[in-house]
């Protein structure tokens, strides 16, 4: 009878323990997709994890794909009107195979860049100003891009600082790049702004992306940052 006892005992503590470390695993936060020195500044929007299957792919003849590139164009004049976008559809001629999907899911991959979001990165550590890596998130709902930034600057010993610390004193170049993920980005420009007494550099990097047949266009704000030894994060 003792040992009935001992064995239900220990049965209900094995039970109450498992309950508690289920628990506790619930409330662990998702881990947060990384680059090296890099951390994921905005949690709730990184989906980079996220398991989507695209559209299946439709065999088509050539007669099938002229109608449906048609309603393709319709889609996208409409999609541009309602919500004051200006996506561009590749000529069908450079449409590759795995751009043919039920008009319905072309409808669903226009609404999702309508909505596309960035999330940038917060650099953990500080570079040499020549290169400084920066990499930035582009997402839809059922696709995640990373593309990665460089910007290269000077900075200098200001003794009319209270601590003399360094400052930016100039911005030489930045530019971006895919990283991973699908899709194809292009720079075509930036505009840039000192601030905080040269401790800080805000960009504003104008770009394409093209993915699926359709290009749209994006503005990323990105921040530089230059600590007292002239480090770059």
């Amino acid at each position: 009878m003792l040992k009935n006892y001992i064995f239900a005992g220990v049965l209900l503590g094995t039970v109450l323990l498992s309950g508690c470390v289920n628990e506790k695993v619930e409330n662990v936060e998702p881990s947060e997709p990384l680059t090296d020195g890099q951390t994921v500044e905005n949690k709730k929007l990184s989906n980079i994890d996220k398991v989507v299957v695209p559209p299946t792919p439709l065999d088509l003849t050539q007669e099938q794909k002229e109608k449906y590139y048609k309603e393709y164009i319709s889609l996208v004049e409409k999609v541009n009107a309602e919500y004051n976008e200006d996506f561009i559809i590749e000529p069908i001629s450079k449409f590759l195979e795995e751009y043919w999907v039920e008009v319905k899911d072309f409808e669903k991959i226009l609404k999702e860049r309508v909505d596309a979001s960035f999330i940038v990165s917060k650099n953990n550590e500080a570079y040499p100003p020549t290169i400084v890596p920066k990499s930035v998130e582009l997402h839809t709902s059922s696709n995640v891009a990373i593309i990665s930034f460089k910007g290269s600057f000077e900075t200098q010993l200001n003794s009319n600082t209270p601590d003399g610390r360094q400052l930016f004193s100039a911005m030489n170049s930045i530019s971006s790049q895919i990283e991973n993920g699908s899709g194809n980005w292009i720079q075509t420009g930036y505009d840039y702004s000192m601030v905080e007494g040269g401790r800080t550099f805000l960009i504003t990097v104008g770009g394409k992306y093209s993915q699926n047949g359709v290009t749209s266009s994006h503005i990323i704000e990105v921040e530089f940052h230059c600590n007292k030894n002239g480090g770059i994060s």
